[in-house]
């Protein structure tokens, strides 16, 4: 699947190429670079993270395994978020090693440094990219078809931020008003599983965390919240879809205030 040529030329040259670049990784090298992902993540969250993390509620998805059409819906405060979660999927989980995440296209896509961040630490797994300016949204009809298209082939994980953009609110248990892309990916694949997640206690600064992972681990812990999978029944505004699902990783969130 590829977008037109009216989709593509919205995009500046080097959108243009670091698109085409990543979607020939993601067609061609994904899985064999696989191994290569696994060896890197399992380095640094093992040197930045590993003491410090906690998981919870992976019982809520026991029954998913390599074949299922996986959302996972996760609150976003920093950077790293993702990569995170990919590293508990691929370590603990039966979840499916084929991978996406959707990202907003500053930084990965419009510019080689963040290409080339994207390449090694994800095999261009940051894909396909949404663009925040107004005058590429036709670029984005095609990122959420695609989206789809992947779920629809099965054996599929994608992550997702329900937020839409990142939180910088100081407080870690608020959430940004749910935006419906969500939704609307939904609605196109009713059977896939959506899983609310939620992750606490990292900041943007890795260096920061590989101090607190060997100096004080006990005092500074990371922990993710994996609920049970949500449904919805045909028809359901995307805009509700969205917001039920943030409203289950409130839930999450809310749980480890209680506790903490």
């Amino acid at each position: 699947m590829k977008p037109t040529s009216e989709q593509i030329q919205v995009l500046s040259p080097i959108e243009r190429w670091i698109y085409r670049a990543s979607d020939l990784c993601n067609r061609t090298v994904k899985v064999p670079f696989m191994w290569w992902n696994a060896a890197f993540m399992y380095a640094l969250i093992w040197f930045g993270l590993s003491r410090r993390l906690t998981v919870e509620g992976l019982d809520n998805i026991d029954h998913l395994d390599e074949r299922s059409s996986v959302l996972i819906s996760s609150n976003h405060r920093t950077f790293f978020d993702f990569f995170v979660v990919t590293w508990v999927n691929f370590d603990r989980t039966k979840l499916s090693r084929r991978i996406f995440f959707p990202v907003r296209s500053n930084f990965f896509y419009d510019n080689l440094l963040g290409f080339g961040l994207n390449f090694i630490m994800g095999g261009c797994a940051m894909f396909p990219p949404i663009f925040r300016d107004p005058n590429k949204k036709d670029f984005n009809k095609f990122s959420i078809a695609r989206i789809v298209h992947e779920l629809k082939q099965g054996g599929t994980t994608i992550g997702f931020h329900p937020e839409g953009k990142r939180n910088t609110n100081p407080d870690p248990y608020s959430l940004l008003p749910a935006k419906p892309g969500i939704g609307f990916v939904v609605q196109e694949c009713p059977n896939t599983h959506v899983v609310p997640v939620f992750i606490v206690g990292m900041s943007n600064n890795y260096f920061k965390e590989v101090l607190l992972n060997w100096r004080e681990p006990h005092k500074h812990p990371i922990v993710v919240y994996y609920g049970p999978p949500l449904q919805w029944s045909q028809g359901t505004d995307p805009l509700v879809i969205a917001t039920d699902t943030l409203d289950a990783i409130k839930s999450l969130a809310d749980s480890h205030k209680a506790v903490s």
